[in-house]
């Protein structure tokens, strides 16, 4: 199609990794609810505005037998997305520059995995419409959608805040001065008061919050030209409208959406769940849709842990007997067996271990239906795809090498997560994992950076295969 300027051009909307939107993630949810799902290694993944396509491009780097297609209306984004995958050698990624309106009647192929992440409510009902219309039009008969969305009743939050901002600002077109006002009166607006109401101090924490995010995230979303929150009960009749069905959520937190324990059809799960974003607040959902009639299980059965993995989130440490906590929240496991079963997810990350022994009784699938839903175990259908025993040539993906060799901070690990590495010395160490050097080899090369100053390279390959940065 004919390129033409947005204003993801003029404010470059930033690179980010979605771990729940991974196809890995995605099937061991599938696989949770009794359902067929594609194996992720060789899944058909389309991604629907996903600007520069890095989302996509560090699925493809980990998972080489995949394909990816990334679209996207912002000419820039999908040059600067494609100019990486060329670098990066990846061939299982096609990024291009597709208005979502015509590539709902036009667009060809059948995906496994379809993610629209961060589109729908802050689009136009036209083009919320075409989503749907152009997921209906691609998903396989047993694929998974994921769709994003502010949520109500928390939009309305950000609604009044949005509507306070634009009151504010006025008609000022000068983008960078127009987004420092906002920041401003942001934080202003922010600072508690005494006498303070309780709706005004929630108010107060959300200015405060949103005037703390990236200047080019508050462009485009609180400042941007559409911001239509949505219930989860609204997704829900839109999608059906286009042969979609809800499953569940896809983050923490929504486990029990979509499993709540009853054999309940789709709309009384629904039901239920809107009830609980009620009493909850719930400001933002990351839904997943099936194909009507494939009879997800909404009571758990413990047999379907025998297909799956489980995994825990960076931070969780053991502090005691049955204590752990993630970062800074503590929390107590009730059952001795499960504490152990969580230090040995522990000691052994990023590795995944079998639900399959661990989760034969009802008590304990319970436990880890829970602890999943806070994030505190994550379930997967695939082992890690790294390497935590680096062979005699090490070797660091092609993606992760060219962001370093492009001079990005930014970077990622194999099992989807974002890590910052600003320091020279393990940037240089990762620019020399390119397989090509045998120990020796990449010791003296390790030397000659002067790095050897700070660490060995055995030291260095332990700690990178532990992040989970190692292919090989």
């Amino acid at each position: 199609m004919e390129s033409s300027r947005t204003a993801y051009d003029d404010v470059q909307y930033p690179s980010a990794l979605y771990r729940t939107t991974h196809p890995e993630h995605l099937a061991a949810i599938a696989r949770l609810h009794g359902l067929d799902a594609a194996d992720p290694r060789n899944a058909r993944v389309l991604e629907i505005a996903g600007g520069d396509g890095l989302n996509v491009l560090a699925m493809a780097a980990a998972l080489p037998d995949a394909r990816f297609v990334n679209i996207d209306l912002a000419p820039s984004a999908v040059a600067r997305g494609q100019a990486l995958a060329q670098a990066s050698g990846l061939s299982n990624t096609r990024i291009e520059v597709a208005d979502v309106v015509a590539a709902a009647d036009t667009f060809a192929g059948q995906f496994d995995y379809v993610i629209a992440h961060g589109l729908y409510a802050w689009v136009p009902p036209a083009v919320q419409r075409a989503t749907l219309r152009l997921i209906d039009r691609v998903l396989a008969p047993d694929g998974i959608a994921y769709i994003s969305y502010n949520a109500m009743p928390g939009g309305y939050l950000r609604i009044a805040l949005r509507d306070m901002l634009l009151h504010e600002l006025g008609e000022s077109t000068d983008d960078a001065e127009r987004t420092r006002r906002a920041i401003a009166i942001l934080e202003d607006f922010g600072r508690a008061r005494d006498g303070d109401t309780t709706e005004q101090a929630a108010m107060r924490h959300m200015a405060r919050r949103t005037a703390a995010k990236n200047s080019h995230f508050l462009f485009h979303d609180e400042l941007g030209p559409v911001y239509d929150p949505k219930s989860l009960s609204q997704i829900a009749v839109e999608a059906s409208a286009h042969n979609l069905a809800y499953l569940t959520e896809s983050q923490p937190g929504g486990v029990f959406h979509g499993m709540p324990g009853e054999p309940l059809d789709d709309a009384a799960v629904v039901h239920r769940a809107q009830i609980a974003d009620y009493r909850d607040l719930c400001f933002f959902h990351q839904s997943l849709f099936i194909r009507p009639g494939r009879l997800p299980l909404r009571v758990p059965n413990w047999r379907v842990f025998e297909a799956l993995l489980a995994g825990v989130p960076n931070g969780l440490e053991r502090t005691g007997a049955t204590q752990f906590k993630v970062f800074s929240s503590e929390f107590e496991v009730g059952d001795a067996l499960l504490a152990e079963f969580l230090d040995h997810l522990i000691r052994q990350a990023p590795a995944r271990l079998s639900l399959a022994c661990f989760a034969q009784s009802p008590v304990h699938g319970e436990a880890i239906l829970r602890l999943v839903d806070r994030g505190i175990i994550e379930l997967h259908s695939l082992p890690f795809p790294g390497t935590l025993s680096p062979g005699e040539r090490p070797r660091a993906n092609p993606l992760l090498r060219t962001l370093v060799a492009q001079g990005e901070t930014k970077l990622f690990t194999l099992d989807h997560r974002s890590i910052a590495i600003d320091e020279e010395a393990p940037r240089l160490f990762l620019s020399l994992l390119d397989g090509s050097r045998d120990r020796d080899a990449l010791a003296r090369d390790w030397a000659e950076t002067g790095g050897a100053d700070q660490t060995d390279v055995a030291t260095a390959l332990r700690q990178f295969a532990r992040a989970g940065m190692l292919s090989e």
